[in-house]
């Protein structure tokens, strides 16, 4: 029998359907004798605990660690246990394994762990899925790889979660049980994607509050000419200016803005230098996930979610987790079906026209395919009334920057006109569009905020022309630091951290790789950050908490580092590529834990000096003097209590608890203590204000 095995139900419905069986049966579909499609439900195999291996390991102890397994073991999930038996029997009559899961590292851990789970030796074959369109896929099935082509996602994402899995494993227990030796309370959560994340968030907060805001002056004239009147900036010398090229002597700009006052000048050089602007790339995940941020304040996994949905249920776009902006040049083929399903939406159908088919375009590149191509519209037509705002809105961002390929370059005039007078030069810059080419399509965006930028359009002069210095304005202001992390520049940071590191060496590796995560986990990491109080939204900001700060204040600069875990991205992709081997990768990981563990067991005084007497106590403490810790619920944040007999709860405000007021009443309680005013589901009633000390009540 023939076996196709999909990442889900939804997946393996389509499959089915391409081809052309559809005997459904409980947890697969057949034709009822030699084909069948069967499914998974992402992940049916996790890691096991350490507890899971030793008994020993359930107690978190210095002298257990590390924690390194020999023979990795996984559990079945307890809502995987159904599916997974309907798979092991279906194996058992099958001669040839088609993988159809997701195609990248984790759609090939799926299938493969479940083929090793029941120990399969029959022959396998991959289907490299991109969409989910019904042409998409029957391409997809004529065009399949070996088995053997692809094993080696399969070992990088082993690679990528067991590395995980013994980082955070053995570096939470090691710093939270020194940690706790020394009085400190909190759980000390390390991961190896997870911290360097909350680190670059947390050292963006502490340079802006530390940062200190000084005065400089900037001087504006307005310039006459024969032709009209121009703005212009003067340009101090370089002894009159901080390292920055700024003014900072506000008694000498004013003098400067005296002499220049009503004077005559000359025009010394009126360059204009035409130029052109290429349409962007289309996009890959990291690059919808900023544009939807910045555009409609959108979370990284909200994007990703929406994107998944269009991709899965909708069919309307390519495979959204891809970290490409290319496309193969047998895409050329699929143009002209695409415009086809595209213009079918009357309200983009102009936008289609305006577009040229036959266009050459620079995304179409082989050499710069990775396992997935850029994101796309796959010409399949829907009624756009049945998606969702967000789906609309990320569905017309994905069909716009495709379309937008096939325009023509924006084109633009630069012009820079330099004045001289009394030994003194001002320059003005401007930029005029001579055709609006591709940026037509995006402005048009019916789901885009409108952008009015202001373009400086500078009059016709030539050199040698005079002038007169019309009006001159002294400008105070002010230095400012680098702005807080949003959404969309924290994706950017993570996906470009070579920006900061300041070693050199660990420069120079970064610039090849694709930084912190990969573009299909880092919404993930972002979300995780949040849910464990790390990180804090505050509208369009993303900032770190001061549990984040009292974490990052103990572990070292390696468990810290940016550049750490980007270099081992890079390791995992050579484990891809078949040039590195994942026994060697985990070996390398499992001897650098050690040795970190050996050095802060054996130097708990440095780990105590990191620490910090502020530390040594709860941040925030209960009435009843519990902990206070920040938990998760079905309507947001709250803080609760460690305290199993205490109940009181605390509405989260910025990451800190906040007491929700209570009003005091002339009404005594029955142990002598003034009574409170409280509110609950049923209505108002009075409670004890000691409680839970008195947990005595009294009807409102």
């Amino acid at each position: 029998m023939d076996l196709y095995l999909c990442e889900k139900p939804s997946q393996a419905k389509d499959l089915a359907s391409a081809l052309n069986i559809s005997n459904k049966h409980d947890g697969y579909i057949s034709n009822g004798s030699d084909l069948a499609v069967t499914w998974a439900f992402g992940h049916l195999l996790e890691l096991a605990g350490p507890q899971d291996y030793d008994r020993k390991y359930k107690k978190w102890e210095l002298n257990a660690l590390p924690i390194t397994p020999v023979r990795w073991r996984y559990n079945a999930k307890k809502s995987a246990l159904k599916q997974l038996k309907i798979i092991g029997s279906l194996l058992e009559k099958t001669d040839t394994v088609f993988i159809a899961t997701d195609y990248d590292r984790e759609g090939e851990a799926i299938a493969r762990s479940l083929l090793d789970r029941f120990k399969y030796k029959g022959l396998i074959k991959r289907v490299c899925l991109t969409a989910l369109d019904p042409e998409s896929i029957r391409k997809a099935l004529s065009t399949m790889k070996d088995g053997a082509d692809t094993i080696d996602m399969y070992y990088s994402s082993l690679a990528r979660a067991r590395a995980d899995w013994l980082v955070g494993m053995n570096m939470s227990r090691l710093y939270t049980v020194i940690g706790r030796e020394l009085g400190m309370q909190n759980t000390i959560q390390v991961g190896r994607v997870l911290t360097p994340t909350i680190n670059l968030v947390h050292e963006r907060d502490q340079s802006i509050k530390a940062f200190t805001p000084s005065p400089f002056y900037e001087l504006e004239a307005l310039i006459n000419v024969q032709n009209g009147v121009f703005k212009a900036t003067w340009q101090p010398a370089e002894n009159e200016c901080d390292p920055e090229g700024r003014c900072i002597n506000k008694a000498h700009i004013e003098l400067v803005a005296k002499l220049l006052q009503g004077k005559q000048g000359l025009i010394e050089t009126a360059d204009r230098k035409a130029g052109k602007e290429s349409p962007p790339l289309p996009f890959d995940l990291s690059a919808l996930q900023q544009s939807a941020a910045t555009d409609f304040s959108m979370t990284a996994k909200q994007t990703l979610d929406t994107a998944q949905a269009l991709y899965e249920n909708h069919k309307l776009i390519s495979y959204p987790r891809t970290d490409c902006r290319y496309l193969p040049s047998s895409q050329e083929a699929d143009i002209h079906k695409i415009f086809m399903g595209l213009s079918k939406d009357l309200g983009f159908s102009g936008i289609v026209s305006g577009a040229d088919p036959d266009k050459k375009s620079r995304a179409f590149n082989d050499k710069k395919i990775t396992a997935h191509h850029a994101i796309i519209p796959t010409g399949l037509h829907v009624d756009m009334s049945t998606l969702s705002e967000t789906e609309l809105r990320i569905f017309d961002l994905v069909r716009r920057q495709y379309i937008a390929q096939f325009y023509a370059d924006h084109l633009f005039e630069k012009t820079i006109i330099r004045v001289s007078c009394e030994n003194q030069r001002l320059e003005a810059k401007g930029k005029i569009t001579t055709r609006e080419g591709w940026k037509i399509v995006l402005a048009q965006s019916t789901t885009k905020p409108s952008d009015n930028k202001k373009v400086d359009v500078l009059p016709d002069v030539k050199a040698g022309e005079p002038c007169a210095i019309r009006d001159t304005e002294v400008q105070d202001k002010m230095t400012r630091p680098s702005p807080h992390f949003t959404e969309a520049t924290l994706l950017a940071a993570m996906e470009n951290v070579s920006r900061f590191v300041s070693d050199p060496r660990l420069k120079r590796i970064l610039t090849d790789t694709s930084g912190i995560g990969t573009p299909a986990t880092r919404a993930g990491i972002i979300e995780g950050a949040c849910e464990r109080g790390y990180l804090i939204r505050n509208k369009k900001l993303i900032t770190a908490t001061p549990k984040a700060e009292s974490v990052l204040s103990v572990l070292p600069n390696i468990i810290k580092s940016p550049g750490m875990t980007a270099g081992w991205e890079q390791e995992l992709s050579k484990i891809e590529q078949g040039e590195q081997t994942l026994s060697v990768f985990i070996q390398k990981i499992s001897n650098w834990i050690g040795q970190i563990i050996d050095k802060e067991k054996n130097n708990k005084e440095a780990f105590k000096a990191r620490l910090g007497n502020e530390l040594l106590s709860p941040a925030y403490t209960c009435r009843c003097e519990g902990q206070l810790r920040r938990i998760k619920g079905k309507f947001g944040f709250f803080w609760g209590c460690d305290n199993k007999d205490c109940s009181i709860k605390y509405k989260d405000n910025n990451g800190k608890p906040e007491e929700k007021t209570t009003q005091l009443s002339e009404k005594v309680c029955i142990c002598g203590q003034q009574m409170v005013l409280r509110q609950s589901k049923k209505g108002a009633f009075y409670g004890c204000a000691t409680y839970p000390a008195c947990n005595h009540t009294e009807q409102a």
